[in-house]
């Protein structure tokens, strides 16, 4: 619905506030049907999981399950089957979309005599030496990549603009020094498709200089909301292991699950010899397999659709703690230096009326995730390879996917803001940013290029100065391999630091949009709470802008009128 320039600051005041920016309550229910869909997959879930466990069949032997000896009662037709496997085996071999045939080619029991790869006996791999020199120094990593995350907190908050450019010519510099490489190596090709990237990176980045100091700005902001809101990391660890208190039964429960089932003649099997079984390529399997019940798989669907939906709810839910929180941030009156309790009162409302609308916001993105699962399975089936239909249908719905996301993350941060329904919500902020003019929001792939690029930067360098600290130790307590042990611990330490700083990373982008969309609503009521971030802004969407004088037209619908 199209709203007249003049009720644009009204349009969308919720339940009653005049001022129609937050709602402090109170909030009714909203989309309570959802808690309730929630509760019952979740109990189901759990149900499923206590009678798996209960009714858990017996492991068989695994010799037993090799040389068929599980299997070869009258019962279960041995002979019968391996007869129907390979004529099986055989109709797809003769289609092409099979295995082909080599049986008798290879010994059923050559497998057992492969031999890995044996390292190398004058200085092997001492995995004892090796966990208890790694485990002290990945301890101090985990602990320390927490100061770290808060360290690039603090950088972007005293320095944004430094910091976002330090990261853009790092990006450019590098795929310069990879054109330079490929170049000294004698690789021509390469070295000149390294070189028009980096023009042509460069050039995009100069063409953009207004949006990356907007972004500079926002990440600016954003961080000084986070300094001033500091429980909202906290809040955001506490949510996040909350929900490993449902997802690892869950784990356990589908694990539990596939324990329920009999033995059976191998699928794969098509012949016996010497205490084993071969498949039609020849190679040696078991001859039994495991065969789950007829109600493990829907079970299993269950339990993945909730695994899924759990995790989307903590995540849901730390959206909308972050836009609760930093829409009462943005909109405090100037001088306001005490934010006590706007964290604990968003997660109020989160877990309270607006705990459906969460449910119904986090399934919308658990069937965005099946679906995207889905395609990629019909993307990657090898009967679709080379199927151009397959191709632009799997393309056309990652857009759409895409889409549901993006207008999904506002509708919660929308919801956190005014108490509303996920779909009203939705409409409402769609509305309101598309009424805004707010074209200039096409930098919002900047944010996370910057931050997951400053995050790669800074674990990657943690990582190297944990390789040479450890190096050290590890040259003191152990006769061989230091160097190759410091390396590990270097590479696991960087793995840590990137894990931990992309957490932070996860919030400052969540912080981000919600003082994005808090920009939009200070532009829709005329009104300004942060002039450095306005001035950046406007300055962006008038260069955007069309140029000409604003006119009023007889209906009362404004527009630009170009030169003639």
């Amino acid at each position: 619905r199209r709203v007249p320039l003049d009720t644009m600051a009204t349009a969308y005041a919720p339940l009653g506030v005049p001022e129609g920016v937050y709602n402090h309550g109170p909030r009714k229910k909203q989309d309570a049907v959802w808690s309730w869909v929630l509760l019952a997959v979740v109990v189901a879930t759990a149900a499923g999981g206590v009678l798996a466990y209960q009714n858990q069949s017996e492991s068989p032997d695994a010799a037993a399950m090799r040389s068929g000896g599980a299997c070869s009662a009258p019962s279960f037709h041995f002979d019968d089957v391996l007869a129907a496997n390979e004529a099986r085996f055989r109709k797809q071999a003769m289609r092409g979309d099979g295995p082909s045939a080599s049986l008798g080619s290879q010994t059923v029991g050559a497998s057992e005599n492969a031999v890995s790869a044996e390292a190398d006996p004058s200085a092997p791999f001492d995995a004892d030496a090796f966990q208890r020199g790694a485990v002290p120094w990945l301890a101090v990593a985990l602990g320390a990549s927490f100061f770290l995350g808060l360290a690039m907190l603090w950088l972007f908050r005293q320095c944004a603009h430094t910091m976002v450019w330090t990261v853009v010519y790092a990006k450019v510099g590098v795929m310069a020094a990879l054109a330079v490489a490929f170049l000294a190596m004698g690789s021509l090709i390469p070295a000149i498709v390294f070189a028009l990237l980096t023009a042509l990176t460069a050039f995009c980045f100069y063409l953009w200089t207004d949006e990356l100091n907007l972004v500079a700005s926002l990440l600016s902001v954003s961080t000084q909301g986070l300094r001033d809101n500091p429980h909202i990391i906290t809040t955001t660890v506490g949510l996040s292991f909350s929900s490993l208190v449902y997802i690892v039964p869950a784990v356990f429960a589908m694990t539990f699950a596939f324990m329920n089932g009999s033995v059976a003649v191998s699928r794969s099997a098509v012949a016996k010899s010497s205490g084993a079984c071969a498949d039609f390529a020849g190679d040696a399997v078991d001859c039994c397999a495991w065969q789950v019940d007829t109600w493990v798989p829907f079970y299993s669907a269950l339990a993945t659709v909730s695994f899924i939906w759990v995790t989307s709810l903590a995540l849901e839910t730390r959206m909308y703690v972050i836009g609760g929180t930093m829409c009462q941030w943005y909109f405090a009156p100037a001088g306001t230096t005490e934010f006590k309790g706007l964290v604990g009162g968003s997660l109020r409302n989160a877990l309270g009326p607006s705990f459906g609308t969460i449910a119904f916001g986090s399934f919308v993105l658990t069937m965005v995730e099946i679906g995207k699962a889905a395609a990629e399975r019909m993307r990657r089936d090898e009967d679709n390879r080379g199927n151009i239909l397959v191709c632009l249908v799997t393309t056309c719905l990652e857009c759409v996917y895409a889409i549901i996301e993006y207008i999904s993350k506002f509708a919660t941060l929308q919801a956190a803001m005014t108490g509303a329904a996920f779909c009203d919500a939705a409409a409402d902020v769609t509305d309101l940013l598309s009424r805004n003019f707010l074209a200039a929001y096409g930098t919002y792939a900047f944010p996370g290029m910057i931050l997951q690029g400053t995050a790669f930067v800074l674990a990657g360098g943690f990582g190297v100065a944990t390789w040479l600290l450890s190096y050290a130790t590890f040259a003191v307590s152990v006769e061989a391999n230091a160097g190759l042990y410091a390396a590990l611990v270097g590479v696991l330490a960087f793995v840590v630091a990137f894990v931990v700083l992309m957490f932070f990373v996860m919030i400052m982008l969540n912080v981000v949009d919600a003082v994005f969309l808090c920009y939009a609503m200070d532009k829709d009521q005329n009104v300004i709470h942060h002039r450095e971030f306005h001035a950046v802004f406007e300055e962006v969407n008038q260069k955007a802008a069309p140029r000409g004088a604003v006119v009023q037209n007889p209906t009362g619908n404004r527009m630009y009128a170009a030169h003639v």
